[in-house]
């Protein structure tokens, strides 16, 4: 009887297939602005080198400044700067993965 009805999981089936599509296609889209240079939300570039992305947290108590890559913030660890942004001396470089 109503177990063996296959019209309404058939159409789940097709449903489902089509938002894996669209989202495949979406992957493609960003990957394809990422290579053509263009900006891809949140991955902007580091304002000290312009290369590398944003992704070296600059610490300080309990907030963070993220303005640069982690490469250029751990030299301004190293070098005993205080954050570019705010002045506060750094306690530590966090690298950040955006998800």
């Amino acid at each position: 009887g109503r177990n063996s009805e296959p019209s309404t999981s058939s159409s789940m089936l097709c449903s489902s297939q089509d938002y894996k599509e669209s989202e495949k296609e979406n992957m493609e889209d960003k990957e394809e602005r990422l290579e053509l240079g263009k900006p891809v939300s949140s991955v902007e570039l580091c304002v000290r080198c312009q290369t590398r992305p944003k992704n070296g947290c600059i610490v300080h108590g309990r907030t963070g400044h993220l303005m640069s890559c982690f490469v250029c913030a751990k030299k301004l660890k190293k070098r005993n700067k205080p954050c570019p942004v705010c002045r506060q001396p750094i306690e530590m470089i966090i690298l950040t993965y955006f998800c």
